[in-house]
């Protein structure tokens, strides 16, 4: 059985990335990418790396807030 992991990351204005998770499943790590952004304003995603694509994200500049996927 091979177990997957999709890792949460936040991206600052001047385009460096901090991992700040790492979920088991996509329906936890869309809810973590929430809770993250609901929190601190920023450009948050989660990266699948068996398949090296961004699979959700989320941005959150102060007042306006979106999902872009």
């Amino acid at each position: 059985m091979f177990l997957s992991s999709f890792d949460i990351l936040k991206r600052d204005r001047c385009g460096n990335h901090t991992l700040l998770a790492v979920a088991r499943d996509l329906e936890t790590a869309r809810l973590r990418l929430s809770q993250f952004a609901s929190r601190t304003p920023g450009e948050y995603f989660v990266f699948d790396p068996r398949t090296h694509q961004i699979v959700a994200a989320m941005h959150n500049w102060g007042s306006a807030r979106s999902n872009e996927r």
